[in-house]
């Protein structure tokens, strides 16, 4: 059996970020991860790239059932231009703007150096990291006996004053997500919301759009259910199996909660009015006028969709085409059967409720001692680093409030 003062359970974004604030203010500090080298998601994020942060928070985008004003606190208690910071100065970090999609990389362009830094950063603080090793139950118990926690781990016993969870949520489970901070939660008596993939790709059982596979664009969507509208813009891809790109994505969670939303595509910023304008050319081809702004499979398929000729001209375009063709360009009906799941979802939607913890510190209201923090939390942002940042601020205030709450603790002992 080993002793120490905060044991963090996860190795991911957030609990690495917690367990170097916690060594940081003088907390022995274990931190517990089941992989062999953590930090799997930051490795695989941004296609290798990692998308540390994005270079404007947009609060009001993210997603919680819980109250919005919690959510926002937490956010705000590490601002993003401190978090680019502590990257840039402490972890010595250079971050680059992505001018087209306003995210902040690596200047390096490579996942693995914020992972490694993040490790090596938390080992220099103090804390040990023990790889390879997995959490099997987590107990609550009384001083004096050795500590208010034991962790039963596949290589002993851990005992110790605070634990922080950070264990992610159940997206992309070969990463090693598998829920078992959750599970602990709830067994706990905390509140928690039913999780749902988040940030996932659409898929048509039908296929119907499986010709387009590959062809991307700039698309706004906009989904309808019962009175509620989410509307969506930015890329848009067509896959194989369905639909993917961050205008998806940023929907998805809509269609894995049970609404089954009707999804409007806009395919290009251009109004009604202003392709009715172009339509009025006295003899143009209609292939080549929807081609200068959307890519030309897509021309092609929607005008095979409506029934309207490849050879068309605009001299002898029919009012009931002409219309039917704004139609699909404005407000397609995009058909969808389901979505990717938690094999490809970016994040968990849902979790433990925001009311169920200190908003300051993330301490639990329900078992004293046991810090909340991550994607275990009921909230998710839209992708370009939104999730990152909400990793990075609450695995900080966690490992602060914890770390310091057991130096403290360590002192009355003493005295």
């Amino acid at each position: 059996m080993s002793v120490s003062s905060v044991a963090v359970i996860g190795a991911g974004a957030a609990g690495l970020v917690a367990a170097a604030f916690a060594a940081s203010s003088g907390a022995k500090t274990i931190l517990i991860e089941r992989t062999r080298d953590g930090g799997r998601k930051i490795l695989i994020s941004g296609g290798g790239r990692c998308n540390v942060l994005p270079s404007v928070l947009a609060p009001e985008r993210f997603v919680t059932d819980s109250p919005p004003h919690l959510l926002r606190g937490m956010l705000r208690a590490w601002p993003l231009h401190e978090q680019r910071a502590f990257f840039e100065n402490d972890l010595k970090i250079p971050l680059a703007l992505e001018e087209e999609s306003g995210k902040l990389f690596p200047r390096s362009n490579k996942s693995k150096d914020v992972r490694d830094a993040l490790v090596d950063y938390a080992r220099s603080k103090g804390a040990e990291i023990r790889f390879d090793t997995t959490v099997t139950d987590l107990t609550v118990g009384h001083p004096p006996s050795g500590g208010l926690f034991t962790l039963e781990t596949s290589k002993g016993e851990l005992t110790c004053d605070r634990v922080i969870l950070a264990t992610g949520g159940l997206s992309v489970p070969a990463t090693g997500s598998d829920g078992t901070g959750l599970n602990i939660a709830g067994r706990f008596g905390h509140r928690m919301i039913d999780t749902y993939p988040a940030l996932t790709p659409l898929v048509d059982k039908d296929e119907s759009h499986a010709s387009l596979s590959g062809v991307s664009l700039d698309a706004r969507l906009r989904a309808k259910s019962g009175s509620k509208i989410t509307e969506t813009f930015g890329g848009f891809l067509f896959t194989h199996r369905g639909y993917s790109g961050p205008s998806v994505l940023d929907i998805s969670h809509l269609t894995a909660r049970g609404d089954a939303p009707t999804i409007r595509a806009t395919w290009s910023v251009r109004t009604p009015a202003e392709w009715t304008k172009d339509f009025e050319a006295r003899s143009a081809s209609v292939l080549t006028i929807l081609s200068r702004y959307i890519p030309a499979r897509l021309a092609e398929h929607l005008m095979i969709e409506i029934g309207i000729p490849a050879d068309r001209r605009t001299s002898s375009f029919k009012r009931s085409e002409r219309l039917a063709l704004i139609d699909a360009l404005t407000g397609y009906p995009l058909p969808w059967s389901g979505n990717e799941g938690y094999k490809k979802a970016e994040v968990t939607g849902g979790g433990v409720a925001l009311d169920q913890v200190d908003p300051k510190t993330l301490e639990s209201k329900r078992v004293a001692g046991l810090y909340l923090c991550g994607e275990m939390l009921d909230a998710f942002g839209p992708i370009g680093g939104h999730n990152f940042s909400w990793a990075w601020a609450t695995g900080r205030a966690a490992g602060l409030a914890a770390g310091l709450s057991s130096v403290a603790l360590a002192k009355e002992e003493r005295a």
